[in-house]
């Protein structure tokens, strides 16, 4: 009998039934861009009005574009369809399609890997198709990895923040397909924390990373395949590490094609898609996680617990000299949009598949839990600055940044104006003008309409 993928991860099932267009005239389908495209679905038809996901049109198009076709694909435990089928079964399965390599990234294949930790090669159980781990030995997959593939297929959901790590894997396999003159399509997924909200700085080039490659805000408001249009279209392939660029004669530049929503707008939270979610990574286990992430990842570059080791990452923080009290009485008090704060005492523990080492291991920590009271006026990046703020003033001897602050803001203007003891009123300010510099920039790249 053939296994189940479903048992090497949380079971997910909803009934699908069928592909209805809601918003297809606010689609910008065409080739209006000069290196990349929006796939056109043959097949838009049917009776289902929630958001459908691009595996989903390119299912329903029974996959036609793919037909004799060698291909790799990005994934992990969230490429899924409604009714629960991962794309790897679905392509495996498919006739005339070839699945001829798996490439996996931070997290691993299915999403059990903790925060950090390099995953090694393997192979896929189900399909026996070799797995390249795109987080271990390298972050690029290799001439030889692509040797006889004609498509790269990306098929991940994102969180829509600079710093989550798939946004640099795409980039980097964008890179490694047009080098090698390979295919790249990206079946595009919700943007979950809402299209339409824009916040915080634009990254400086110098400190372009990992977890930050490109001069784009922390809360850039694109969904994966309008970010990768706008990288491709922009020439930010070019912009890499000068490792990167060596050897290179001319920019470089995919063939990309991004397989869109329907029935998606800007204004929706996920909650609204009708979409059932599934934790892209092991710390983020609602949505609305991932809308404190967008702020309290700040907090991995400091001396405070940002809640790893608990089952309430990004929503609880706090440090074993921090009085919690005192801390959500402070916060409380600067009646932050959207935010209430209670103290709280918690122990980060090792939990298996989330967090092997979290900082302050077994220590019992003073701190705050975040509520979010409504997320339409909810400021997370300004609402974590405010706490940084705070902790660093009223516990300077104990407070301390770590070396990945800089990477994670985008420069090092954040740590310089907190350690200068500047308004933190006055902070978002410094950065509004770019932020709002972006948000005309990117009008060019979106598929989905204002």
């Amino acid at each position: 009998m053939r296994p189940d993928r479903n048992m090497m991860m949380q079971e997910r099932r909803a009934p699908f039934a069928g592909l209805m267009i809601l918003l297809l005239a606010a689609t910008a389908y065409g080739n209006q861009w000069r290196y990349s495209r929006v796939y056109e679905p043959v097949n838009p038809t049917s009776q289902f009005y929630t958001t459908i996901t691009g595996l989903e049109v390119l299912q329903n198009d029974d996959f036609a574009p793919l037909k004799g076709k060698a291909v790799a694909v990005v994934t992990n435990q969230t490429g899924l369809n409604r009714q629960g089928e991962h794309i790897l079964d679905l392509l495996d399965r498919e006739e005339g399609v070839t699945l001829r390599v798996i490439f996996g990234t931070e997290h691993g294949l299915y999403g059990t890997a903790p925060d950090g930790e390099k995953v090694a090669d393997t192979e896929d159980t189900l399909t026996g198709v070799k797995v390249y781990s795109l987080y271990g030995q390298t972050r690029k997959p290799t001439p030889d990895q692509l040797a006889g593939v004609d498509v790269v297929i990306f098929d991940m959901q994102d969180v829509g923040a600079r710093y989550y790590t798939y946004a640099s894997t795409m980039t980097l396999v964008m890179d490694a397909c047009a080098r090698d003159d390979v295919a790249f399509w990206v079946l595009d997924r919700p943007n979950p924390v809402r299209g339409d909200a824009i916040d915080g700085p634009i990254l400086d080039r110098d400190y372009s990373s990992f977890v930050g490659m490109h001069p784009i805000p922390i809360r850039h408001g694109l969904t994966m395949g309008e970010l990768a249009i706008m990288i491709n279209e922009e020439g930010w392939l070019s912009d890499l590490s000068p490792t990167e660029r060596r050897g290179r004669t001319e920019d470089r530049h995919a063939r990309l094609t991004v397989v869109p929503l329907l029935n998606w707008s800007r204004y929706m939270w996920w909650d609204e898609t009708g979409l059932e979610w599934v934790p892209p990574s092991p710390n983020i286990p609602t949505p609305e996680t991932a809308l404190a992430y967008l702020g309290a990842c700040l907090l991995e570059g400091t001396s405070i617990s940002e809640g790893r080791g608990t089952h309430e990452p990004f929503l609880v923080c706090g440090a074993p000299w921090i009085d919690g009290r005192g801390l959500a009485e402070m916060l409380n008090r600067r009646n932050l949009p959207g935010a209430e704060f209670e103290d709280i005492v918690f122990t980060p523990k090792s939990i298996e598949g989330m967090a092997t080492h979290p900082k302050f291991q077994d220590q019992a920590c003073g701190g705050v839990r975040l509520k979010i009271t409504d997320r339409e006026t909810f400021q997370p990046i300004h609402t974590t600055a405010v706490m940084i703020h705070l902790i660093r003033e009223n516990y300077p001897h104990q407070f301390e940044w770590s070396g990945t602050i800089d990477r994670l803001w985008g420069s090092d203007t954040f740590r310089r104006y907190i350690d200068h003891g500047r308004s933190i009123e006055a902070h978002p300010s410094t950065y509004a003008k770019d932020r709002d510099a972006f948000y005309s920039r990117r009008k060019g790249y979106l598929i989905y309409g204002e």
